[in-house]
């Protein structure tokens, strides 16, 4: 296996992940991986709504992406396997940590399938990654760079060794920037006030959610004490949710942009806001990644290990004796880690952080 070296990898497979949020957090291995193999074709192999997001970030050459409706995970191998096969792929890297991909990879023939030997995976693979010991007790980032460390462990001389600053950001191009500034004017937002993006959806906990009403009050108090524009983002099935919060406003003119623009669209207007809140989801990882302030709300969850990554990312934490608890959906009526995160508090923060902002930009030379 270690004779097998960076030019013998042609054509290379990369299993992302599920999530935005970890997609944009495996970015850095990503890149890793494209300076280990130079000279190698990469494809990515992503679930559908991701695609876009991972061909945009310019990590791979091409992307597979997995159909959304295939929602049995049996045939879904078998079908999957099929079509990785017609590409003849020299090794596949699994980001994603999930029995059902080295499955599928394995089924597909890969000559080198390398992940970490979780969840029964282990049969499966034939580049066994060591399972660091103390990895919950980092950043989720160098999960994904622990694989592409060993990987490039295996062949000395293969290039110099990855910086200690992993970036999480994607350049976009002017011209959809530009692209996104006009969607908000096309739907009524106000010239010159600041945007300010708020997301109250998370997808994959209800736990993780501030309170609509909290929501709610902080965009009256955006509005009336700092005159923004307050644009709420989400995806598609978060409208309903997001309709909800602006019924419960005092002050009119807030936006609902979930499900008006895609996922890049919404990361275009999260690159013009002066500042996004978001619960501990996808949409504070994709406001990282579009270089925004980003200031994320946390309740349940801990931000040591999945918090945006960057210069301009914060955190604020809701506090009680039952937290952090990881559940799906709170157990008990009041919510109480998010209940105590007040909208006072995080009008509070905001106005702090947007003080450092001006502070730093009148000390410049």
């Amino acid at each position: 296996m270690t004779s097998l070296g960076p030019s013998h990898v042609r054509n290379l497979l990369v299993r992302g992940t599920n999530w935005a949020g970890d997609t944009v957090i495996s970015l850095p291995a990503a890149r890793e991986l494209r300076r280990i193999f130079a000279h190698a074709r990469i494809t990515f192999w992503a679930p559908e709504n991701l695609a876009p997001l991972v061909a945009y970030a310019g990590v791979c050459d091409d992307v597979i992406a997995i159909p959304s409706h295939q929602r049995d995970p049996f045939t879904r191998s078998f079908r999957m396997a099929k079509r990785l096969a017609a590409y003849s792929f020299d090794m596949v890297v699994l980001f994603q940590n999930a029995f059902e991909s080295a499955f599928t990879s394995w089924l597909a023939g890969i000559p080198v399938r390398a992940g970490y030997p979780t969840d029964l995976r282990g049969p499966f693979l034939n580049l066994k990654i060591p399972f660091p010991k103390n990895i919950r007790g980092v950043h989720q980032v160098f999960y994904y760079l622990g694989i592409t460390d060993f990987i490039e462990s295996l062949w000395p001389g293969s290039g110099p060794t990855r910086r200690d600053d992993p970036d999480c950001r994607i350049q976009f191009r002017p011209q959809d920037v530009e692209a996104a500034a006009a969607l908000i004017a096309a739907l009524g937002g106000a010239g010159e006030a600041p945007w300010f993006c708020l997301c109250p959806g998370s997808a994959n906990s209800e736990a993780k959610r501030w309170p609509p009403d909290y929501f709610a009050k902080l965009a009256d108090a955006l509005t009336e004490k700092l005159g923004a524009q307050v644009i709420f983002c989400g995806a598609p099935s978060e409208a309903p949710l997001i309709d909800r919060v602006i019924s419960m406003q005092k002050r009119p003119g807030a936006i609902n942009l979930a499900g008006k623009t895609d996922m890049l669209g919404m990361m275009g207007v999260m690159s013009l806001a002066q500042m996004v809140v978001s619960n501990d989801t996808g949409s504070a990882h994709l406001a990282a990644a579009a270089s925004s302030k980003v200031l994320t709300l946390f309740g349940p969850t801990s931000p040591g290990a999945t918090a945006p990554l960057g210069a301009t990312s914060y955190t604020i934490q809701g506090a009680a004796p039952c937290a952090p608890c990881r559940h799906f959906k709170c157990p008990k009526p009041d919510h109480p880690c998010m209940r105590n995160l007040t909208p006072a508090m995080v009008f509070a923060e905001i106005e702090s952080l947007l003080m450092q902002e001006d502070s730093c930009s009148r000390s410049r030379p």
